[in-house]
């Protein structure tokens, strides 16, 4: 019995963790440029007003830079890194498969 399952990559992983962040940041960042468009006055930077808010005017854009960036590395590095676990599955499947294929081969070639 094989298995078409794909074997699992730790990058998929860390990758869908920061696409989550970055949606969130993206999200957020929409939302509080939304509101201060809105705005009937524009919030000065030191105004008191909502933590979240405040952060996104003031490191919004670095953080949303800073998230391209590892879904970029993420990207690249679930892509490259994909083969090498297909290997190490594929490895390991046929160790743990060689036995019986090792006795079937050998009744094969003693009636050839």
């Amino acid at each position: 019995m094989t298995s078409d399952r794909k074997p699992f990559n730790p990058c998929y992983a860390l990758l869908v963790l920061v696409g989550v962040a970055f949606s969130v940041t993206a999200c957020a960042y929409g939302v509080m440029t939304v509101r201060d468009m809105r705005a009937t006055a524009p919030t000065p930077p030191d105004a008191p007003g909502e933590p979240l808010m405040q952060w996104l005017r003031e490191h919004g854009v670095t953080a949303l830079m800073i998230e391209v960036g590892l879904l970029a590395v993420t990207s690249v590095g679930a892509m490259a890194t994909d083969d090498y676990w297909t290997r190490r599955a594929a490895r390991r499947h046929s160790t743990s498969q060689a036995p019986s294929q090792d006795s079937h081969e050998s009744t094969t070639n003693r009636t050839d």
